[in-house]
């Protein structure tokens, strides 16, 4: 697992407004190859879409992780604007645990940043997309999840898991219970469901519950006694 450098000065645009901390986790093994070029598109669209509003073009800190063989940080925590664009590879296994325990490094040192900032936070989101199983313990990760989604009356961030092609629902499932599937491998209305859904939050306030929108019609909320195999 790639070592996270905390030695680094973290960026940080508007200190006095609050602050959306969003990990996008993303499975880059070689079973993603004939879908890494939308993943790639829709990534990039993504910075775009979220910058078309003024608020939260300030407000919205990105990181980007990705794992095939090995979990790596493709971007640390960066204001949206400043997000550099991806060129995603596929290839090679499926490294899920330690991608997740990355990602909740990541936001638990964001957190850490935002409070010796003195700068007010919504609850952060680790938003993850998989077609296959992992290839490593992920023991360790779903216990993470747990306690960071108990921690305080509502928890202390917000996991998502979407399972594209023939992912393995019941480790999904293992996870967290905001599974997603989509119908096919085209991620664009996705990530704007995603865009959008860290505008709407991020232009509330942070004691608040932003209500979002509906998922895209290629989308929905996965149940694991149903297959995919009916749309």
């Amino acid at each position: 697992m790639q070592q996270l450098n905390f030695q680094e000065q973290p960026r940080i645009s508007a200190p006095n407004e609050a602050h959306l901390a969003c990990v996008l986790l993303l499975d880059t093994s070689g079973s993603m190859a004939d879908c890494i070029d939308n993943l790639n598109e829709a990534v990039n669209n993504f910075k775009k879409n979220v910058c078309m509003d003024e608020l939260s073009k300030k407000r919205v800190d990105v990181a980007i992780v990705e794992f095939n063989d090995q979990a790596r940080v493709v971007q640390p925590f960066t204001p949206v604007f400043e997000m550099k664009d991806v060129h995603l590879e596929a290839g090679g296994c499926t490294a899920m645990g330690a991608a997740i325990n990355m990602a909740i490094d990541l936001v638990r040192d964001r957190n850490r940043f935002y409070n010796s900032m003195g700068t007010q936070c919504f609850k952060p989101w680790i938003f993850m997309i998989t077609d296959g199983c992992p290839t490593d313990d992920i023991s360790t990760a779903i216990e993470h999840i747990k306690s960071e989604e108990s921690r305080g009356s509502h928890g202390r961030l917000k996991f998502f898991a979407l399972g594209v092609q023939n992912y393995d629902k019941k480790t999904l499932f293992s996870l967290t219970n905001r599974v997603m599937e989509l119908r096919e491998t085209n991620f664009k209305n996705i990530f704007d469901w995603l865009s959008e859904s860290m505008v709407t939050i991020s232009v509330s306030k942070p004691e608040n519950e932003a209500t979002l929108s509906p998922l895209p019609k290629d989308a929905r909320r996965a149940d694991p006694d149903r297959d995919v195999s009916d749309w």
